[in-house]
């Protein structure tokens, strides 16, 4: 089995008007590389300054490159009967398609994402980005933010992933290449879902749910279900026969609904939960005590916080605030384990510390504004999200225009839709309130 390791540097700009303008391709067999193409590449339109700053890559370095329609032939042909493999594949290959689109070829290969797969054999890593990588694994990238250095990177990230898991990898990605080409039976009706934020249901003659997916790029998403080959993926795409879609707005009202709705209809080919959003909690100790002596951080697993975080990175800083305000001690409501953390996480402080305990109830106020009208981003247009809070409490959520109808909070009340103010609904919403996705 072959596979091809890409990566790509584009120009930058609106979604759908990217252009590649450094590309490598490494064709791994048997592991070992047995093919290569590495290039500039003439995107015929200029670089975003950005751009330049982050790749180095300038618009005089490029004027002179093939141009793609010219490197065309090449890719796909170093390309055929390959598993496409990319650090955040969704990114590569929708840039890859549209490029090959342009030229009025219609371009599929079986996919593999070294983001979920790493994800899934570290589960404790910090993040996934190339940077932690190469950090966590000892890999070194001789080109950052270059295509050869990154596929590069990529590329022996894959080895070590195979060496840990081999035989489930080929599992996935073993299939028939002709499943890998057919052809989205909803293609038409996600045209216009590029950027959308929601929810999408996929159903089987019988009309059951058998897929819940929720997105920041619908239209991206639901491509994908039918360009992928794992066993998976080829079972679902044998059985869709409708797509219901449910546009959202909102990132954080996605979050919970998926979740929520998932839960509730349990769909078979939702069998291998979604990673959530928030992976970390905070436990609090005694945990029968409504009095907190001291709180233990851990991944999210089998046991299920009162207070959920992305990462660390976010949950030490806000513990900080937390122990600062109620003047505890770190030294005693941190375990040793924790302590080392929390230093490597927060910049030093230092308050006089008076108390020894905390309400677990006044912890998770902490988590939201007392009282707030929460706005972000709709679902089109100057439409915002309204997320209500009263009492720390998570209400529900509305749409409004800011220029029609004003902040009016019994109107937008009456208008609402319930949400279940549960731990994780609680840390969603103050999670995109802390990024400032949400406003008051």
């Amino acid at each position: 089995m072959k596979f091809a390791v890409v990566d790509i540097e584009c120009t930058g700009g609106s979604f759908g008007s990217e252009k590649i303008i450094d590309i490598a391709i490494f064709i791994l067999e048997d592991g070992e590389v047995v093919d290569q193409f590495v290039s500039l590449v003439n995107p015929e339109k200029p670089i975003d300054p950005y751009v330049t700053k982050l790749t180095g890559i300038t618009n005089k370095m490029v004027r002179t490159a093939p141009k793609f329609y010219e490197l065309a032939k090449r890719v796909v042909k170093i390309t055929e009967d390959c598993t496409f493999v990319a650090h955040n594949i969704s990114f590569d290959y929708r840039v890859f398609q549209q490029e090959f689109d342009a030229l009025g070829f219609d371009y599929h290969r079986a996919t593999l994402d070294t983001i979920p797969y790493a994800e899934r054999i570290f589960p404790d890593w910090e993040n996934y980005g190339l940077k932690t990588v190469s950090k966590e694994l000892g890999l070194i990238n001789t080109a950052r933010h270059r295509a050869e250095g990154d596929a590069r990177l990529t590329l022996d990230l894959l080895k070590v992933l195979f060496e840990k898991d081999r035989t489930s990898v080929f599992q996935e990605v073993q299939v028939a290449r002709e499943a890998s080409i057919q052809k989205n039976p909803f293609k038409e009706q996600v045209r216009d879902l590029q950027n959308k934020v929601g929810i999408y249901y996929i159903f089987n003659a019988a009309d059951e749910i058998i897929y819940i997916g929720s997105s920041k790029d619908l239209q991206n998403s639901i491509n994908r279900h039918f360009v992928a080959d794992n066993k998976v993926a080829l079972a679902l795409q044998n059985e869709a026969v409708r797509l219901e879609i449910e546009d959202l707005g909102n990132e954080a009202i996605a979050e919970i609904l998926f979740h929520k709705t998932v839960e509730l209809h349990r769909p078979i080919y939702n069998a291998v939960k979604k990673k959530k959003l928030l992976n970390y909690g905070i436990f609090p100790e005694p945990r029968k005590s409504h009095t907190v002596e001291f709180v233990k951080v851990f991944p999210v697993r089998h046991q299920l916080p009162p207070l959920y975080f992305d990462s660390p990175k976010s949950l030490y800083p806000w513990l900080q605030r937390l122990m600062m305000e109620h003047k505890l001690d770190p030294a005693t409501f941190l375990l040793d384990k924790d302590r080392g953390h929390y230093e490597k996480n927060v910049q030093p402080l230092q308050w006089k510390p008076e108390q020894q305990s905390m309400a677990l109830f006044d912890m998770r106020k902490a988590m939201l504004p007392e009282e707030a009208i929460l706005v972000g981003p709709g679902r089109k247009g100057q439409e915002k999200c309204a997320i209500i809070v009263e009492g720390g409490r998570v209400l529900g959520y509305t749409y409004f225009y800011l220029s029609t109808d004003g902040l009016n909070r019994a109107q937008l009340k009456k208008r609402m839709v319930d949400l279940d103010s549960d731990a994780y609904t609680i840390g969603v919403i103050g999670h995109f309130y802390r990024k400032g996705y949400l406003k008051r």
